[in-house]
């Protein structure tokens, strides 16, 4: 303490020699030590003040602000200009303050000595140099802005009125406030520290914030003042370049949907082409950039002279415009269409031009078969055996040599003649004149016979057939057939009389017969749908099904070809059909058979069975992978939502599916297999499709499975698996949920989905339901005992368990016996089992509540549950249904049917669990709707208690 007094003593000696005002502060830039002159500089005593509260701390530069504010950053001898501050014995003045670190003997801090400023030539130029600097800023055209870590230093009024600020508002912000989010600042700001810190340039283009909130782009440039210090600032260069991007990206706009070739070059150079350029000559997106446009012509020669003649017209100013041949990349040529401008008048040979291109080839090859079509015509017409005349006001234009034949008149001899003269008489003309008007008004063809003059004046009859060459304009020019009907006419007349009588009585009989063929047919068309059609959906039924398969087995065996057997159960159809009705049921069973002939080729057939089942026959296969394709595509359409009635159901199938020659050459064994088939995709976890492998059919499988459960729990066949419920914002376990195992003797592991049915079948759910918690119960007091943390225990009720009356006994007797904390239970209930009695069900509910036990809904969203009952029952958690989570990433209706849940849960204070995540997409969509705890193969799979023991880790042992 004596030495650190002494050195200060001695500094303060040391400043009171000093002529000149002076003092010593420490690290934070307090005075320690000043001598009289600078006390009366002060205007008092100036010992424990800061230094900064002498001076104008904006009108000090960077390195001097921070040098005065904290000595500590002070690594050399410093000279700066200052000005002081009011309060002090001379406000306003300017001085020259010199800084000097102390020895380190003394500490951290530094010394200031004021004194009048040093002027000179160089200053003064210095100042004009300032001057000219700030007046260059003020009315620079770009934005100039100088900043400090977190802070607008200063700008200039370009840059304040580009976001909507004046200069002093702007001045001393935090810059991530004129930014459209702070995680784009902290990006700008760390890509550009990375070039500052070394020296460079930085240069980008970013969105920044108007003040009205409007986003526009700009184009920056930065240079720190100091690249070893980021404290002394950063200058920054902004240009407003919202209006040119926005017309390059309506320029882009153009080039990517113009339905022309476009196409840009630079010394007959190609620089740039749109998406039609490169269709139209068989080019990649950038395959020919920067090459010659000589790969666009058949030659030399037709390159050099188009060229040629293309920049002498350009060169008065006026686009160029043209059609010639070309060749596309494979050679093949094209006929064309081209208008070219420059895009610089002034850089006309060197600068860009602009190339709009057409393909006209099929223009071309129109022209050439008009004029063949026009010759061949012309062909037709001199040797028709008809006559042919073309009609305008009256007057024969012109004919074909068959028409002046007609009339007994030479080639061309009726050409300008007029047609009235070609009736017996006036009376005749004016008659069929007004019948062609009439037809021709109409927009009809005019077709009638007519007695006609020839010129020898003899009559015959003619057959007339007319129309307008513009149906638009009836009374303009026309074209008439003429064909010599005399001999036929008569031969008609003839027989006419004799023919109308037959004609009577032929259609009075026909009339008789028709009646009775078709209700004939109708009764037969109807009964025969009737037995081979299913009346609800009006899908095939078994029988026509049957007789479809024999068919296509006679011609899978003649061809030598496969086919597939798709035999589909809807997944707890029974659930919806006996809580909903069968009204909701049929809907449900009539849209799926819309969904399945929705997917399914012209060629297959879908039949209906009978119940829930269906049946696909797909003939025509060559390879099991296009069943896979033909189920996942049932799968997918069966996975969206059905609306009734204000419902959404959702339903899903297993499918079982067998192949012909493989599994089966019979109508009987094919069928067989498929069900057998659908049984497995039923144990399989539903919602999915399996190939028949040759394993015990499920009929006879679900009846030895029967029998065998009887005796299961006594063998202690039964075991217990746990998988972790944790929280979605750290991962860390919250609950175990309890599943339930049977380990058969000779099958092996059965899954639930196999045996839990046939235990609520038969009832032996509750007896194997009640072991199932005493078991989870002694376990979970087990691990406490062995100084475990304890995690609460989910634990599934079934629905015939739930309503059995004797569950809330078992339940208290089973916690008092075990000694577990009833707060450590949690019941898993499915909606369904909720909803099948609902007053019996709330009973039940408030009594489990009313020990301590938790209550949860499992499968939630699968089943119809009811709001306003919803809110009624004790639960506190819903489990969302992993049919909602599987598709989460691809399904926006999935998200929108989890993000409802969420709400609800959240309008209800429920707490909800998604089911079966098994990526992290599915967490991070899970997180973001808000969603607290999560369950699958993500975290952890089901495991045994050894294993569960570990997760849990050790915790305090009870004395």
């Amino acid at each position: 303490m004596e030495r650190v007094t002494s050195k200060a003593a001695f500094v303060a000696e040391a400043l009171a020699l000093i002529a000149a005002p002076a003092c010593a502060c420490d690290a934070q830039g307090v005075v320690w030590a000043a001598n009289p002159a600078m006390a009366e500089l002060a205007g008092g005593p100036l010992e424990g003040r800061s230094l900064g509260e002498l001076l104008d701390m904006d009108a000090l530069t960077a390195p001097a602000a921070m040098a005065i504010a904290s000595s500590q950053t002070l690594a050399r001898e410093g000279r700066w200009e200052v000005v002081l501050a009011a309060g002090t014995a001379l406000p306003g003045r300017t001085l020259e303050v010199r800084a000097k670190p102390l020895p380190v003997a003394c500490g951290a801090g530094a010394t200031f000595v004021f004194g009048p400023p040093s002027r000179s030539e160089a200053d003064a130029a210095l100042r004009g140099t300032v001057l000219r600097q700030a007046t260059v800023l003020e009315h620079a055209p770009v934005g100039i802005v100088v900043t400090l870590p977190h802070l607008v230093k200063s700008c200039n009024p370009r840059m304040a009125a580009m976001l909507g600020y004046s200069a002093e508002e702007l001045t001393g912000v935090d810059p991530v406030s004129v930014f459209a989010a702070p995680a784009q600042y902290q990006a700008f700001v760390d890509a550009a520290l990375e070039v500052l810190g070394t020296g460079g340039l930085y240069e980008g283009e970013l969105q920044l914030r108007h003040r009205d909130g409007a986003l526009l782009w700009c184009r920056i440039r930065a240079k720190a003042v100091d690249a070893r210090a980021r404290e002394a600032g950063t200058v920054w260069i902004v240009e407003d370049i919202t209006a040119e991007r926005q017309a390059l990206t309506e320029v882009q706009a153009i080039m990517t949907n113009a339905t022309i070739g476009i196409f840009f070059t630079r010394a007959r150079m190609i620089t740039r082409y749109n998406g039609c350029f490169g269709a139209m000559f068989g080019y990649g997106e950038s395959e020919v950039l920067g090459k010659s446009t000589r790969l666009m012509y058949a030659d030399e020669q037709a390159w050099t002279e188009l060229g040629q003649r293309a920049y002498r017209v350009l060169a008065d100013g006026t686009p160029f415009r043209t059609e010639c041949a070309m060749v596309r990349k494979d050679g093949t040529p094209m006929w064309v269409g081209i208008i070219a401008y420059p895009a610089n008048p002034g850089e006309l040979g060197q600068g860009t031009m602009i190339w709009m291109i057409e393909d006209r080839s099929g223009r071309k090859l129109a022209e050439a078969s008009l004029r063949n079509a026009l010759m061949e015509n012309q062909a037709i017409l001199d040797n028709a055996v008809l006559g042919v005349a073309v009609v305008e006001h009256g007057r024969t234009l012109r004919c074909n040599p068959k028409m002046g034949e007609l009339f007994g008149c030479g080639d061309g001899a009726i050409a300008g003649q007029w047609v009235s003269e070609l009736y017996p008489d006036a009376q005749a003309w004016a008659a069929a004149r007004v019948r062609v008007d009439a037809d021709f008004r109409s927009g009809r063809v005019h077709t009638s016979e007519h007695q006609l003059v020839r010129r020898d004046g003899s009559l015959f009859w003619a057959r007339l057939s007319g129309r307008p060459f513009d149906l638009a304009q009836p009374q303009g020019r026309s074209v008439w057939l003429v064909d010599d009907v005399t001999a036929q006419h008569e031969a008609a007349e003839a027989l006419r009389r004799a023919r109308d009588e037959l004609e009577v009585r032929v259609q009075e009989r026909t009339a008789e017969l028709q009646a009775e063929i078709v209700e004939r047919r109708q009764a037969e068309a109807r009964v025969h749908h009737m037995a081979y059609h299913d009346a609800l959906t009006g899908l095939p039924n078994r029988a026509l099904l049957a007789e479809r398969l024999d068919r296509a087995l006679l011609a899978a065996r003649r061809d030598g070809r496969r086919l597939a057997l798709m035999f589909l159960d809807l997944d707890r159809f029974k659930t919806i059909n006996d809580s909903l009705g069968h009204a909701t049921g049929d809907h449900l069973l009539r849209e799926v058979a819309q969904r399945l002939c929705r997917v399914v080729r012209a060629s297959d057939t879908v039949a209906r069975l009978g119940g829930d089942e269906f049946v696909v026959l797909v003939p025509g296969v060559r390879a099991a992978e296009e069943c896979t394709l033909v189920g996942d595509k049932i799968i997918d359409v069966l996975a969206e939502p059905v609306s009734f009635e204000g419902r959404s159901l959702h339903i899903s199938t297993s499918i079982g599916i067998c192949m012909y020659p493989d599994d089966g050459t019979d109508v009987d064994s094919l069928m067989r297999k498929a069900d057998a088939a659908m049984y497995q995709a039923k144990a399989a976890g539903r919602n999915n499709y399996q190939f028949y492998s040759g394993r015990m059919d499920a009929a006879e499988r679900h009846f030895e499975l029967e029998t065998e459960l009887r005796g299961a729990l006594a063998r202690d066949e039964f075991a217990l698996l746990f998988q972790p419920i944790v929280a979605v914002a750290d991962r860390a376990p919250q609950a175990l949920e309890v599943l339930l195992r049977w380990h058969h003797p000779q099958r092996g592991l059965v899954a639930p989905d196999e045996f839990i049915p046939i235990l609520e079948e038969n009832g032996a759910i509750v007896a194997v339901g009640e072991w199932v918690i005493r078991r989870a119960c002694e376990q979970a007091v087990a691990w406490q005992r062995a100084g475990r943390r304890p995690l609460p225990l989910a634990i599934n009720l079934s629905a015939r368990q739930f309503m059995h009356r004797g569950l809330v006994d078992s339940i208290r007797a089973i916690v008092e016996e075990t000694g577990i904390d009833p707060g450590l239970l949690e019941f898993e209930i499915t909606e369904t089992a909720l909803m099948q009695h609902c007053g019996q069900t709330l009973e039940t509910l408030g009594q489990i509540a009313r020990i301590g036990i938790r209550l949860s809904i499992d499968d939630f969203g699968t089943g119809y549950s009811s709001l306003a009952y919803l809110k009624r029952f004790p639960v506190r958690k819903i489990k969302i249904d992993r049919a909602f989570v599987r598709e989460l990433e691809t399904s926006s209706e999935d998200r929108a049917i989890v993000a409802a849940i969420m709400a609800l849960a959240g309008s209800l204070q429920m707490a909800v669990v998604a089911e079966g995540v098994e990526t992290e997409g599915q967490l991070a969509l899970l997180q973001g709707s808000g969603c607290q705890y999560a369950q699958g193969y993500l975290f952890a799979r089901p495991a045994g208690h050894a294993e569960v023991a570990a997760l849990l880790g050790p915790g305090t042992k009870p004395a």
